[in-house]
């Protein structure tokens, strides 16, 4: 029902699609931007920037991709719905693990473009989470594909590590969305600066 294909861009379709991720990036910025980060030392990276808005710019990629490819699925489901109405269910069961896939990855874009606490920080990794590996398991689960962990399932998987480890353990996300070691510097510096005045 639903096979892989591929995108073929000319050369103005592959201008688009690097276009409208920079373009979808700078707006992520300017709104994170208006939204301060949750401790800030002057001298340490806080806030939308550095390795945090390349994350946002493949996210934003990648969701891209995974759009289109899910208003194609869309598609093919009206069509099949459109010939027999018998086949609505295993055609609608098509696309729903997509639909998981693209509404967490949406959603940890958000979530880390104005999200400002400790909380929205793990949302969004257990988001990244759904949308990489666990979309793949869901293809499993809900449509019997099995998992191969020989193909695009071990990039995924690799990437959301990497994002997960920058998350987790990057001074920008830690001064950005308040965890407890940014706290810690944050609240030595005004002890400081307090004793200095």
């Amino acid at each position: 029902m639903f096979e892989q294909f591929s995108i073929a861009f000319t050369g103005s379709g592959l201008l688009l699609a690097l276009f409208v991720p920079l373009l979808l990036t700078l707006f992520l910025r300017i709104i994170g931007r208006g939204v301060p980060p949750a401790c800030e030392v002057p001298g340490m990276p806080a806030g939308i920037g550095g390795l945090l808005l390349g994350l946002l710019f493949f996210l934003s990629v990648d969701a891209m991709l995974l759009l289109f490819e899910l208003g194609r699925g869309a598609g093919e489901v009206a069509r099949v719905i459109s010939m027999d109405a018998d086949f609505a269910w295993p055609a609608i069961k098509t696309i729903i693990p997509g639909a998981i896939v693209v509404f967490a990855l949406l959603a940890a874009i958000m979530v880390l473009t104005i999200g400002r606490s400790r909380a929205a920080l793990w949302t969004a990794v257990v988001l990244l989470w759904v949308a990489g590996p666990g979309g793949d398991f869901l293809k499993a689960v809900i449509l019997g594909i099995p998992v191969d962990v020989s193909s695009g399932f071990a990039g995924i998987s690799t990437f959301t590590i990497l994002a997960t480890i920058y998350l987790l353990f990057s001074n920008r996300s830690a001064f950005t969305y308040g965890l407890s070691s940014a706290k810690k510097i944050e609240k030595a510096y005004l002890a400081k600066r307090n004793l200095a005045s």
